[in-house]
């Protein structure tokens, strides 16, 4: 029953954004949140590994939705976890990140990775500086935790607008400052992609703006396709919902267990 009421809730946001999910499409996003075996392994493989995830709002939702499967799946976890840096100061999230590693014993975590938030862009958003701090920092990270794995997230989006003041500046022609914000992100991603080719990624991003139909939640700023967040995974301008936040949460899983055992 609650289940039910979680994608009943998921398809009316959805439908306040655009159209609403099929039947076939609620049911794709079903698999995406049920317990199933691959979860269940994943929760095991994480149960206590050595594992610290900085992060601040978005990352608070996907632990919330961690700690929601993990419950329900009967294997408990606990992740090493903390605020890191502040919102609009991307930078000092790196650096806090970087001092997390350094000031623990060498060798003590096995896997670490950090998450910037939507707020963390603008339109203005400068990200050649951002990428390079990130670099740094990893490459921090490394130096003093000899053998950490390292999982790249890529930056959670803002929904895309879609009041009656989004829908006339979009007729007149001006630009909307979550979709401008949302393309400097995108910049961000695709950076960090190039950056550190064939390493290990949770592709945040990616997974807010996919619809249950396997499309994405896109719309053209300057010419070319951006993604946004899809409403049915909204709470608001960037936060997830229940459903969003069980959706995010056992890819995140995935990704950390994936990684701890082909690292094995």
């Amino acid at each position: 029953m609650k289940l039910a009421a979680m994608l009943l809730a998921t398809a009316l946001g959805a439908a306040c954004g655009g159209s609403a999910p099929s039947a076939v499409e609620m049911k794709n996003l079903e698999s995406k949140i049920v317990i199933d075996a691959t979860l269940k392994a994943d929760l095991e493989t994480l149960r206590g590994a050595n594992v610290f995830f900085g992060h601040q709002s978005v990352g608070a939702n996907i632990l919330e939705g961690l700690a929601t499967l993990s419950r329900e799946a009967g294997i408990p976890v606990a992740l090493g976890e903390a605020g890191v840096g502040a919102n609009q100061q991307p930078l000092s999230k790196f650096e806090d990140f970087a001092k997390r590693a350094e000031s623990a014993p060498a060798g003590s975590l096995q896997l670490m990775a950090v998450k910037l938030c939507f707020a963390d862009f603008a339109p203005d958003t400068d990200v050649g500086p951002m990428i390079e701090s990130y670099k740094a920092a990893v490459a921090r990270v490394r130096k003093a935790q000899p053998g950490v794995r390292v999982v790249h997230v890529t930056p959670p989006l803002y929904v895309r607008p879609s009041g009656l003041k989004a829908g006339i500046k979009r007729t007149l022609g001006k630009p909307i400052w979550a979709e401008h914000a949302n393309a400097r992100s995108a910049q961000f991603r695709e950076q960090l992609l190039a950056a550190f080719p064939g390493e290990p990624v949770m592709d945040l991003a990616a997974l807010e703006s996919t619809r249950p139909d396997g499309t994405r939640e896109q719309c053209e700023v300057d010419g070319r396709q951006v993604s946004m967040l899809w409403p049915g995974f909204a709470a608001d301008e960037g936060h997830l919902n229940e459903t969003g936040k069980r959706v995010v949460a056992k890819a995140f899983a995935h990704a950390l267990a994936e990684e701890l055992r082909t690292r094995r």
